[in-house]
């Protein structure tokens, strides 16, 4: 496991399976204890692990807040029948 921040970073994992689940890749992994759980395959891959950086004032460009409202709109209705963003407040 590469993702710094998750409980099992640095562990090796065995995989049961890998499957898409609500159009993400994800590997289906078996605990100590026998039982199944899922993470996210891009935890898993090297570049998981760069380091990042904490700031007091983190700064986020326009098109990285567009892009997330894009992801959020589309993720909360998948079926498109929201109202147009560009008329949005």
């Amino acid at each position: 496991m590469q993702y710094p921040w998750h409980a099992l970073h640095g562990q090796v994992l065995d995989v049961e399976r890998e499957l898409t689940a609500d159009g993400e890749r994800v590997y289906v992994i078996a605990l100590g204890d026998q039982s199944l759980t899922h993470l996210p395959v891009w935890m898993t891959e090297p570049a998981a692990a760069i380091p990042a950086t904490v700031v007091a004032d983190p700064v986020v460009s326009v098109a990285g807040l567009a892009a997330l409202r894009r992801l959020l709109d589309a993720r909360l209705d998948p079926a498109g029948s929201t109202a147009d963003a560009r008329r949005r407040p």
